[in-house]
């Protein structure tokens, strides 16, 4: 018993820094922006008065933050599907080579995952130039006469963002799902191979199942990614042209954060919450106990 307890101090003790760290850095400030959320603040004073859910309810009266949940949800489905069904094509291609290359060939994915974000939009920026960028120049090569603004047209701008996150995070994604398909025993595909079983009756009837902890991972953190987007779309366009690219984390952070810090912080729960019940209602639905 006195052994236990003397491994039970030790223990508490080893995860008491983690814990510190997590109740400053994460914890307080999230009960500190709840109660900001419920109040009007003033940073330069330090004054804080209760107003009640006046901080909500004038969030939803301003046409500029609707525009933006819409241009988040547009950005969302335009992303995570295309960028789910990708990354299971290429994890799957990946998984059946051969070791080396195999090895070879994650490498090279996993590349782009290391550019920062903010690198990844600038240079996007000038890939997507609509006068002297690569997509375009190809483009005019190959014949045609007026080819997209992308960056630079309310038309194009947020589907150009997509492509960019989708070079951004599309390698993430995939080493997860190659992660579950490597963990498939081998000798599921070769009894599968004996009954005749042709790869595409494979992937979905075995390989899918299989892999459903990962894939309902991968849905879940691209889905959180997609919805607190930033870093990449605001370095590209700065949430324009027009506020076609505007999220609602480029609205928090460039046109509200300074004006209003009380209603900012009430996106901030709003946002949070959303993500809460996303994930819940993900893991619920689409998570299964899976049996090898």
């Amino acid at each position: 018993m006195k052994i236990q307890q003397k491994y039970s101090v030790a223990g508490v003790l080893f995860l008491l820094p983690s814990l510190i760290v997590y109740l400053c850095v994460f914890f307080y400030p999230l009960i500190l922006c709840f109660v900001n959320s419920f109040g009007r603040v003033n940073l330069i004073m330090g004054s804080w008065s209760f107003n009640g859910f006046r901080n909500y309810i004038n969030l939803f009266r301003r046409e500029d933050f609707i525009r933006a949940v819409q241009v988040t949800l547009r950005y969302v489905v335009m992303l995570v599907p295309v960028l789910l069904v990708l990354c299971l094509w290429v994890a799957n291609t990946v998984s059946r080579m051969k070791p080396k290359a195999s090895a070879v060939s994650t490498t090279i994915i996993f590349l782009p995952f290391m550019v920062a974000m903010v690198s990844a939009g600038i240079i996007w920026g000038w890939v997507f130039d609509p006068a002297f960028g690569i997509t375009n120049t190809v483009l005019r090569f190959l014949g045609m006469t007026n080819p997209p603004g992308w960056l630079r047209s309310s038309e194009t701008a947020l589907l150009s963002t997509v492509i960019i996150t989708i070079w951004i995070r599309c390698p993430f994604t995939i080493m997860i799902l190659y992660g579950g398909m490597r963990n498939v025993p081998e000798e599921l595909y070769e009894a599968a191979e004996l009954e005749g079983v042709n790869p595409f009756q494979r992937f979905f009837r075995l390989t899918l199942p299989l892999i459903n902890p990962q894939l309902v991972l991968a849905f879940t953190l691209d889905m959180i990614f997609a919805f607190r987007a930033f870093d990449q779309i605001y370095s590209a366009t700065m949430g324009g042209p027009g506020g076609a690219t505007r999220t609602v984390m480029i609205y928090l952070i460039v046109n509200v954060f300074i004006e209003n810090y009380g209603m900012a912080s009430a996106i901030t729960v709003l946002a949070l919450l959303s993500l809460f019940v996303i994930s819940v209602l993900q893991q619920t639905l689409l998570k299964r106990v899976v049996e090898y």
